[in-house]
């Protein structure tokens, strides 16, 4: 089968593997469509790790089981999570799945920038998702991200009547608009400096695009400083500025990591006295791509909206490329 393998700074070529076969337990699943997320760009998270094959949203239909693997049947569209936790540890038992020990050590092999992927017996078990006839395969990549800003979501306390401002409306931040929406929140405004993404988030749901991070500008549309926060942008400048725009008890979410040793300055004062909270969020658990992929049946996120660019896997390159110009909102490869 092909793969995309990436070799460290920016470079990634097809090569040749063999084809997976299912152990005890596992699924063969042949790749219909795979979303980039943005650390799939991120050459200082990824050059560690290389060689090796990127993509972790992928989506595509089951073509062989191993003895005792779920009983799906074969053919069937699925989604895929490519980490999964032990649901039984301390973590787990108190929700936090995705810092279970076990998460960041289950994953699919070789990763969904292939042809095909093996899904061992703790993924096939816990979270491969049957697709409904009208989810799309590109439209499903959008599974795993949706998850993640879910997962986010609910750390942050959204829900019915939730002032949210969304710093930065790439991929990341359209979705943050459309899942607080769905949500329930009242109103949400996006601080985004593209005038193109700006104009996203108000087709998105957003009751107003800022272009810069102006406490004021986002008091007059929501009624008041935001409930949450969240910034979907590893930009120093842009994590320093979110912290004036939370209201009193509210949340600052930091959604994208900046490279390690990034300095960043936060002003803690302008905080203090109103009680902010700062979180961290990293991935989702199979609780939240289960609510994921309820929000996308459901038509309260449009995937055309945020799914700008589909790429055949011999183009992976040409996919990359777009994705780090920033040409594209979010880039979906099509083995």
């Amino acid at each position: 089968m092909r793969v995309a393998v990436y070799h460290g700074r920016g470079r990634i070529a097809l090569e040749q593997r063999p084809d997976p076969v299912a152990g005890a337990g596992e699924l063969v699943v042949r790749v219909r469509a795979c979303g980039l997320c943005g650390s799939d760009l991120m050459d200082w998270y990824q050059e560690p790790r290389a060689p090796t094959v990127l993509g972790h949203e992928p989506v595509g239909e089951v073509i062989a089981a191993g003895e005792g693997a779920p009983p799906v049947p074969l053919g069937r569209r699925v989604f895929v999570h490519h980490h999964v936790p032990c649901m039984t540890c301390d973590l787990c038992r108190a929700g936090r799945h995705t810092l279970c020990p076990r998460f960041r050590a289950t994953r699919i092999d070789p990763g969904g920038l292939a042809e095909m992927v093996r899904v061992p017996a703790q993924n096939a078990a816990l979270d491969v998702l049957a697709l409904p006839d009208e989810i799309a395969d590109w439209a499903a990549t959008l599974i795993e991200p949706l998850g993640c800003v879910i997962h986010g979501q609910r750390m942050a306390g959204v829900g019915p009547g939730s002032r949210v401002a969304v710093v930065g409306a790439g991929s990341m931040g359209l979705l943050e608009i459309g899942a607080a929406l769905a949500a329930g929140a009242a109103a949400v405004v996006a601080v985004e400096p593209r005038a193109d993404r700006r104009a996203a988030a108000l087709a998105a749901g957003a009751v107003a695009a800022l272009p810069g991070a102006d406490p004021s500008g986002v008091a007059d549309a929501l009624g008041g400083l935001a409930d949450q926060v969240f910034v979907c942008t590893s930009a120093a400048d842009a994590i320093a500025g979110a912290l004036h725009l939370a209201g009193p008890a509210g949340v600052v979410q930091l959604f994208a990591p900046p490279r390690p040793g990034t300095p960043v300055a936060l002003d803690l004062g302008a905080v203090f006295f109103r009680e902010v909270t700062i979180q961290h969020t990293y991935s989702a658990g199979p609780l939240d791509t289960r609510d994921a992929l309820a929000v996308l049946a459901s038509g309260a996120i449009d995937p055309a909206a945020v799914v700008s660019h589909r790429v055949p896997l011999e183009e992976v390159e040409e996919a990359f490329r777009l994705a780090r110009s920033g040409e594209a909102t979010k880039v979906v490869v099509e083995p």
